[in-house]
C-alpha cells in the first residue's frame, strides 16, 4: 500500500506551547470505535487511559491563531466535538507534511494530547469526523476518544449524493439535514438538482418568470399510482438566492462542495413553460406548461441566440452563487430530438451549421455550454449521453449512470480521456427499492420494485473496473448516489431511502474493494444506530422497517 507510506518531510508545523500543561487522562476506555468508512490503518488501545473530553480540547492560541490551526477549530467544532479555542494551554497540535493525496492525514490521539498530521487542509473535516465518530465513555461514564493511531486517505477524491427537488420539494433544513449525515460519513459533494420538467426550483434575478411560473403545476403523481394525477395544483416552490447562499456556506463549513444542475438542452419543460420563445415554438401544438407527469418530456431548447443568451445569463448567477463548484452540471440526459426534426427553425439551423442528424444538436448544445463555463473558470460535468454524438471538450466530466448501455459509456469515456464520475442505476440509484418494504403504501419506491438495492447490494460495488490503464484509472475521479424524488414526498421517507445505503457508499468510495467484508460492515452500521436515533433519523432498519 505504498500511498500509505507515512511522507516525514513536515512542511509547515503548528506547535504547542512549550509552557503548555497536558491533558489530565480518561478513566479506562473500553470500547472501540465503530468507524464508517474504516480507515485504511487503525490501531486502538483498549482498557486503559484515552483523552479526556470533559473539559473539552483546549487549544493553545498559538495554533488557533494559524491560518491551519483555525481551519482545524472549524473542522472539529463543524463534526461536533467540543473545541476550546484562545487557550492558555494547549491539547492539540496540526502539521502539513507533503504527501501525493491531499486528503491523506494522520490522527494520534493520546492521554495527554492529540495531534494531526495532514496533507492539505481538505483533509481536517475527514480526520475530524474520525475523532467525532470515536468519541465514546470511558469507565466512570465521562467522554472520552480511546489512545488511538489513524492513518488514512480516500480511494476517490470526489464522493457524492444527488438531492432532486423538483419533482417533490426538499426544504432548506431537510436539506441541510442530509449534508449533516453527508459530512458525518465523509461524503464531500452535493449535487443539488434544481431544474427539471416538473419545476425550477432556484430564483434567477434576470429571468423572474423561471420561478412565477416554473415552480408550481397543476397537479402531481399520486403515490400509490404515478399515471394518475391527485388533482391539486403545487404551491409555488423554490430557493430564493438567500437559502442558496445559506445552503452553501452550511455545506462549506462541513467541507463539502454544492455543485448546482440546470438541464440542458432536454428536462426543459418548466423553463419553457415560463418563457415559451426559447423552445422549438414553430411545431404543430406547441403549448409547453411545467410537466404534471414523471418521465422524459418532448420540450428541448431550441438552438436560437435567444436561447443562449438566456443560458448565459442563467449560468452566470449560477456560478456566482456557486463560487466553490469546480463542476457545473448540465445534465445532457434524455433529451428527445423529435421537436428538432419537426421546427423549420431547427431544420434550418442545422443546415447552415452542418449538422447531418438531430443528434448533432444536442452535440452543438454541449459544446457551447462548455465554452460558456470556460468563460467562468468551470468545467461541465454532464450525464453520459453528452458522449453519444461525437467528442465533447476533453475537460468535461462525464457522469456515467446508464448501466445497461453497451457499448459500456463508462469504457468508452475513459478511452476518450475524460473524468468520470461513476453512478450507475444498478447499484446507486437510492430511489429504488430496497428489498422488503414497509405495509405503508407511502413507502413505495419509484421505478423497479425488483432492483432491490439494499445496503449490501451497493456495498458489493467494486468502482475500479478490471483491465483498465494506469491512465484510466487516474481519470476514474468519484462515485455517487443519486436520489430522485418521483416517489419521496418529504424528508421523512428520504431519510429512509439513503440511510444507511449512504453509509455503503462512503466505504465503496473510500475504501479498496479487497479490504472490505460486508458481515463486518454490518455490525459498524448497527453500531451507529444510536447516532441515527439522537439525530431523529428515519433509517431502514435491517428488517425493512423505518425507524421513525
Amino acid at each position: 500500500m505504498s500511498s500509505m507510506r507515512f511522507a516525514t518531510k513536515v512542511v509547515i508545523a503548528t506547535l504547542l506551547s512549550t509552557s503548555q500543561l497536558w491533558a489530565a487522562p480518561s478513566a479506562p476506555v473500553h470500547t472501540a470505535p465503530a468507524i464508517i468508512p474504516q480507515p485504511l490503518q487503525l490501531q486502538v488501545s483498549t482498557g486503559q487511559a484515552g483523552f479526556s473530553l470533559t473539559e473539552g480540547i483546549k487549544v493553545h492560541y498559538s495554533v488557533s491563531r494559524s491560518e491551519i490551526g483555525r481551519a482545524a477549530v472549524r473542522a472539529l467544532m463543524a463534526a461536533g466535538l467540543p473545541v476550546l479555542p484562545e487557550e492558555n494551554t494547549g491539547e492539540l497540535t496540526v502539521q502539513l507534511v507533503e504527501h501525493e493525496n491531499p486528503e491523506w492525514h494522520r490522527i494520534c490521539v493520546t492521554p495527554e494530547h492529540i495531534s494531526l498530521q495532514i496533507a492539505d487542509e481538505q483533509a481536517l473535516h475527514s480526520a475530524a469526523q474520525t475523532l467525532a465518530q470515536s468519541m465514546t465513555q470511558a469507565a466512570d461514564s465521562t467522554p472520552a476518544l480511546p489512545a488511538m493511531l489513524v492513518e488514512d486517505a480516500p480511494l476517490l477524491p470526489y464522493r457524492g449524493l444527488m438531492l432532486d427537488p423538483c419533482r417533490h420539494p426538499q426544504t432548506v433544513d431537510e436539506t441541510c439535514k442530509m449534508l449533516q449525515i453527508m459530512a458525518r460519513y465523509k461524503l464531500n459533494r452535493l449535487h443539488w438538482h434544481l431544474a427539471d420538467d416538473q419545476g425550477w426550483r432556484i430564483e434567477i434575478k434576470s429571468y423572474p418568470r423561471l420561478t412565477e411560473v416554473g415552480s408550481h403545476r397543476s397537479e402531481t403523481p399520486t403515490l400509490a399510482n404515478h399515471e394518475q394525477g391527485d388533482g391539486t395544483p403545487t404551491t409555488p416552490f423554490y430557493f430564493t438566492q438567500d437559502e442558496v447562499r445559506h445552503v452553501v456556506a452550511y455545506a462549506n463549513s462541513l467541507g463539502i462542495t454544492v455543485i448546482p444542475e440546470i438541464e440542458v438542452p432536454g428536462h426543459s419543460s418548466a423553463a419553457i413553460a415560463a418563457y415559451p420563445e426559447l423552445g422549438n415554438s414553430d411545431i404543430p401544438g406547441y403549448a409547453p406548461r411545467v410537466a404534471t407527469t414523471w418521465g422524459v418530456l418532448p420540450y428541448t431548447y431550441s438552438p436560437k441566440p435567444a436561447t443562449m443568451q438566456f443560458l448565459s445569463s442563467v449560468f452566470a448567477e449560477i456560478c456566482e452563487l456557486f463560487p466553490r463548484a469546480e463542476f457545473i452540471h448540465i445534465g445532457g440526459d434524455e433529451a428527445p430530438r423529435d421537436q428538432w426534426q419537426k421546427s423549420a427553425y431547427a431544420r434550418d439551423f442545422m443546415q447552415q451549421n452542418n449538422l447531418r442528424h438531430t443528434g448533432q444538436v444536442q452535440h452543438w448544445f454541449t459544446h457551447r455550454m462548455a465554452e460558456l463555463m470556460a468563460t467562468h473558470g468551470r468545467r461541465i460535468v454532464g450525464w453520459d449521453e453528452i458522449i453519444d454524438d461525437g467528442a465533447v471538450p476533453a475537460d468535461a466530466v462525464v457522469m456515467y449512470w446508464r448501466s445497461w448501455v453497451r457499448p459500456c459509456s463508462l469504457r468508452r469515456a475513459l478511452r476518450a480521456g475524460h473524468d468520470v464520475i461513476q453512478s450507475p442505476d444498478s447499484h446507486f440509484y437510492f430511489n429504488f427499492c430496497q428489498g422488503k418494504l414497509p405495509a405503508d403504501p407511502r413507502y413505495k419506491p419509484h421505478g423497479s420494485l425488483s432492483a432491490q438495492q439494499d445496503w449490501r447490494h451497493v456495498y458489493s460495488y467494486n468502482p475500479i473496473p478490471a483491465n483498465i490503464t494506469p491512465e484510466q484509472r487516474r481519470h476514474l475521479i468519484g462515485l455517487q448516489a443519486n436520489c430522485w424524488s418521483e416517489s419521496i414526498a418529504n424528508g421523512h421517507k428520504l431519510e429512509y431511502q439513503c440511510v444507511p445505503r449512504i453509509c455503503a457508499l462512503a466505504e465503496v468510495a473510500w475504501r479498496p474493494a479487497e479490504l472490505r467484508n460486508a458481515d463486518e460492515f454490518l455490525q459498524r452500521i448497527i453500531a451507529h444506530y444510536p447516532w441515527f436515533d439522537a439525530q431523529q433519523i428515519n433509517y431502514r432498519r435491517e428488517d425493512g422497517s423505518p425507524a421513525r
